[in-house]
């Protein structure tokens, strides 16, 4: 049974609409989006849609969408202005709620309260590896709680078989190896060992795959491996690099949607291999998957107490975390699961994952709470205890001081705490809290646009410039066309990207969007076919940014972010808004390139380089022959580095004050900025 597809039409089918359905991922949610549809014969966007951070599939026709797919995020945004409103659906269904991520355990609190209110809604929960018996006892302030278990394994035709390191050893005929297995792939006793990935390990899933290929001889079958990080990603894509008998696909955050949804197509000429993080653990069906290879390791992050900042580790899987990557077989096809450490190791996983409120700081969460209209919910220290697994008091208090330093919120005369402008204005931007501090740091410098662009990038994925998948040079290569590190003194690889992509933004702006757009309003005005000015002005937008190594999906949505902040900005007023300065790509006046000569010869007969691999998201693509696209000295840049350069050290030195117990200052004026930005930047 896909439940996740499923019961949401069962719900339709009595009449129960509307229904919301949240989940973790944006790639699940898109994907369960389109198949509902498909498999009804509707239009996406009209009965069944789907909101991903701006993207908003729903209610495209005058009638509300009957099924709407979103994020737990996106329900979190749509509370914060909208209160309890935002959940008056029929049926509420909150799936893989034992991903237990900051954004599902606050909905799940809302939802809860929620539902304390009225008897118009029903409330589903579905997940096939929760500790039910807790969230029963959770919910049972809210009347008659029902426990429906569905059997799947004795209703199903196909079989999963599930095979540890002893047996894989044994399969690769590996016994004569001098170093034991345990020792080499799976380091340790117990699930308290690193669970770093050797480059051993890399090597042990190539010979597990070409074993797989060689003893199967259906190549519809697929398999999928699950890795922790995107550089485990590319390091694996480099061990098959030289095999042509694998279609390889990737599954990653920054992975474009649609690219990613190429995983769910069947693959008939060349045995399809899905190289993915947790991102392809639970809710979707990858049609044809017959394997699955499990390194058992994901990626952790959490709050570093003493430095103040966000760090990450490499942390050994939970059992229920395994059981989702198991189940991501055995559905179309009999399965196999290859476990990458001993079965006596894999015994000490705890039984369930973390939640992550309970290792990561929860300001942003704070403030969110503070800035709530709903007296209901705006008590955060009132609010998190709510939480089905709450954190530490200590951990509230903590957030608390620090928005008051920061001059977010400040205490209420009748207790709590009540938010600032600054804090009300944090808590509107449609960015992350980081990103959103910065946002409004640059802006106080001068450089509102170009610091709002930073932020989002710091906040979305995929990046405008082009990354052909492990291929570092050929990034590294395309980056240079719009900004060279190399010509910069003393900047650092995280801040060089993020300049790149903003000029790389800025260069659309200003050679496509601004100019050609134009040109096509002014032919349509005149009821005329657009013509474009110069050979290499494609028609379209994909042409032109293909052309010049762009992500014309990410252009198009930073852009409508960027509207977004700018309204938001507008609408509340801050005193810097009054010494801004005009985008520096409008400032311009010497910018010259390629494209914009009439006189260039028909681009078949130019000079292009082509950007060459063996998988097909990297198929051959001509370029623009004018390299660099932007030169170091176009739009200000030197300005702009120097200037960032200068306010990021500024930043990194008053976190020193801080921890040696420097006194705060408010945040319009003062410079309390610093804690934010200290694991998001590395000048040198």
């Amino acid at each position: 049974l896909r439940k996740s597809s499923m019961i949401p039409q069962f719900l339709l089918e009595e009449n129960l609409e509307p229904i919301m359905c949240t989940l973790p991922r944006r790639f699940a949610v898109v994907a369960l989006a389109q198949m509902v549809a498909q498999s009804r014969n509707w239009e996406l966007g009209e009965e069944v849609g789907y909101h991903i951070g701006h993207s908003n599939m729903t209610n495209l026709i005058s009638t509300r969408s009957k099924i709407v797919f979103k994020t737990a995020g996106v329900v979190l945004e749509q509370m914060r202005h909208k209160g309890f409103a935002a959940l008056q659906y029929k049926v509420i269904i909150l799936d893989e709620i034992h991903e237990r991520s900051v954004e599902s355990d606050l909905v799940l609190a809302y939802v809860k309260q929620f539902m304390m209110t009225t008897n118009d809604s029903r409330l589903v929960l579905m997940s096939a590896t929760i500790d039910s018996t807790q969230y029963v006892e959770y919910f049972k302030d809210i009347g008659k709680v029902e426990l429906i278990t569905i059997p799947s394994s004795s209703c199903s035709n196909f079989q999963r078989k599930v095979q540890y390191l002893e047996q894989i050893v044994d399969i690769l005929k590996m016994d004569s190896e001098t170093e034991s297995p345990r020792t080499k792939y799976c380091p340790g006793l117990d699930c308290k060992a690193e669970a770093y990935l050797s480059p051993d390990v890399y090597q042990l899933i190539n010979k597990l795959l070409l074993h797989i290929h060689e003893s199967e001889r259906d190549t519809e079958k697929g398999i999928l491996v699950f890795l922790p990080t995107y550089y485990a990603l590319e390091q694996q894509w480099d061990v098959l690099s030289g095999c042509s008998i694998f279609k390889i696909h990737i599954l990653h955050r920054s992975i474009d949607t649609d690219e990613a949804l190429e995983t769910m197509k069947a693959s008939k000429s060349c045995r399809k291999v899905i190289l993915a993080t947790n991102m392809a653990e639970s809710s979707v069906t990858i049609p044809g998957v017959a394997y699955v290879i499990d390194s058992c390791r994901s990626l952790q992050v959490y709050w570093n107490p003493v430095r103040r900042i966000n760090s990450v580790k490499l942390v050994w899987i939970s059992k229920s975390q395994a059981e989702q990557r198991k189940g991501r077989t055995g559905r179309t096809c009999d399965g196999q699961i290859f476990r990458l450490v001993t079965e006596p190791f894999y015994n000490t996983f705890p039984d369930h994952e973390s939640p992550a409120i309970l290792s990561l700081s929860i300001r942003e969460q704070a403030l969110m709470i503070c800035c709530a209209e709903s007296r209901a919910m705006n008590d955060p220290t009132v609010l998190l205890q709510k939480i089905l697994n709450p954190p530490e008091s200590a951990v509230i208090k903590d957030a608390l001081e620090t928005l008051v330093q920061i001059d977010a919120v400040q205490p209420a005369l009748s207790g709590g705490y009540q938010p600032s402008f600054y804090g009300y204005l944090l808590n509107s931007l449609p960015l992350s809290f980081r990103a959103s501090v910065l946002t409004l740091k640059f802006g106080e410098m001068g450089y509102l646009h170009e610091g709002i662009l930073i932020g989002i990038m710091l906040d979305i994925q995929p990046l405008p410039i082009l990354q052909p998948f492990g291929d570092q040079a050929m990034r590294k290569k395309i980056r240079d066309n719009y900004f060279d590190e190399g010509s910069s003194q003393q900047i650092g690889k995280k801040e060089a990207t993020l300049i790149g992509n903003l000029r790389a933004f800025q260069f659309w702006q200003y050679m496509f969007k601004d100019k050609f757009r134009l040109e096509c309003l002014i032919n349509i005005a005149k009821n005329e076919e657009s013509n474009a000015s110069g050979p290499l002005i494609l028609k379209n937008e994909e042409d032109w940014c293909r052309f010049h190594n762009l992500v014309p999906k990410a252009l198009n949505n930073i852009s409508e972010i960027y509207d977004d902040i700018m309204s938001t900005l507008h609408r509340f007023r801050p005193p810097f808004l009054q010494k801004i300065s005009p985008p520096k790509y409008l400032q311009t006046s010497e910018f010259h390139h390629a494209c914009r000569d009439p006189e260039l010869p028909e681009p078949e007969h130019m000079p292009l380089f082509s950007l060459e691999a063996d998988n097909s998201h990297l198929d051959s693509q001509w370029r623009c022959a004018s390299h660099p696209y932007i030169s170091a000295t176009d739009f200000a840049a030197t300005d702009i580095v120097n200037d960032l350069k200068k306010a990021i050290k500024e930043m990194k030195i008053q976190l020193a004050d801080e921890q040696v117990g420097g006194n705060a200052q408010p945040a319009f004026g003062g410079e309390k900025w610093v804690e934010y930005v200290d694991n998001t930047f590395d000048v040198k």
